[in-house]
């Protein structure tokens, strides 16, 4: 695809956004705050998203359906349109399908396609409407995923021959990362996830004594309600306490919805292969809009080093990349 092209098309979309008073959206608070905090930043979104769409095409002309899985905001959404794709948008969250809907009646352009839920509800959507989708795109999206096997036989469903590109700061290569998100995840699930399973087991299984309650809600760490629910009916049925996972990684029981969750690079190659998928694996790169010019310069220095220095550079890419593509 030519370069000028989506740079062109990206200045467009960037400029209308801009101009966009989100505060009168009728939005959710949450989902203005979101955006707000993207602003100062949205040029390097979107060489983020020049960068994903340049990885699946490789020079092909921008055409045929592609879904911006995990939406959002729809700012990908509406610039793939800009490119010319047949664009779906799918997102689980309500708030954020009104955000998109809202966007596009402000620009007068929007998603072709508007898919409120997750992989399974595309699969019955495209399976109904007989909607082949060529593409597809998550950014910061997979490793929020609750069940991942059942997410790619999804998308396996969708069309075997699907393209796809995941972007995920989640990067288990880079040190100073991993701690980061490994403290975030330590607090969340202490101060929130934790109660919250305990609180749970505690009401629908009064029968269990505290110290037992407090032991089933500890090793029940990164499972839903309904998957809490058949562990606790395991340990009722045989004694045998649940086996714990990872001991960093949790989810909000009652979404399902994983906290920045890190899973090396053979677990993702574990699971896309499983499906009938293959898998590689690239680099992002660091925001090189900064005031301080020289700031900039060392930043475009340390870009160069991640992209020239193999795959030793995922070190310190702050994201990685998953291109995935049919065998």
């Amino acid at each position: 695809m030519n370069k000028v092209m989506q740079h062109t098309e990206a200045d467009k979309c960037i400029e209308s956004i801009r101009k966009i008073d989100f505060s009168t959206l009728g939005i959710s608070e949450y989902n203005c705050q979101y955006i707000e905090r993207l602003m100062p930043n949205l040029d390097y979104y979107f060489q983020i998203y020049a960068q994903s769409i340049k990885l699946l095409l490789k020079n092909k002309k921008p055409e045929g359906y592609i879904v911006d899985f995990g939406g959002g905001h729809g700012f990908l959404s509406l610039y793939l349109q800009q490119l010319g794709f047949q664009v779906i948008y799918c997102d689980s969250n309500p708030l954020s399908v009104n955000t998109i809907q809202r966007i596009g009646l402000i620009l007068g352009q929007g998603p072709d396609i508007v898919i409120e839920g997750s992989s399974a509800e595309l699969l019955a959507y495209c399976h109904q409407h007989n909607v082949v989708v060529d593409y597809l795109i998550a950014t910061d999206l997979i490793e929020h995923v609750y069940d991942l096997n059942s997410f790619f036989a999804d998308l396996q469903g969708v069309n075997p021959a699907l393209q796809m590109i995941f972007t995920t700061r989640a990067n288990p290569c880079n040190p100073l990362k991993l701690n980061k998100l490994r403290k975030m995840m330590t607090d969340v699930e202490a101060n929130f996830f934790f109660p919250m399973r305990e609180e749970y087991i505690g009401k629908n299984y009064a029968n269990l004594k505290s110290d037992v309650i407090m032991e089933l809600a500890r090793r029940t760490r990164g499972r839903t309600y309904i998957d809490v629910n058949k562990a606790v009916d395991d340990y009722i049925n045989t004694g045998n306490f649940p086996n714990e996972i990872e001991r960093f990684n949790t989810c909000d029981p009652q979404s399902g919805n994983w906290v920045e969750r890190i899973l090396s690079l053979n677990e993702y190659r574990k699971v896309v292969e499983g499906n009938g998928f293959r898998v590689e694996f690239l680099k992002g790169f660091y925001n090189t809009n900064r005031r301080n010019p020289l700031l900039s310069f060392a930043v475009k220095f340390i870009n160069c080093l991640i992209r020239y220095s193999g795959a030793l550079g995922r070190v310190g890419a702050p994201y990685i990349i998953l291109r995935v593509k049919p065998y």
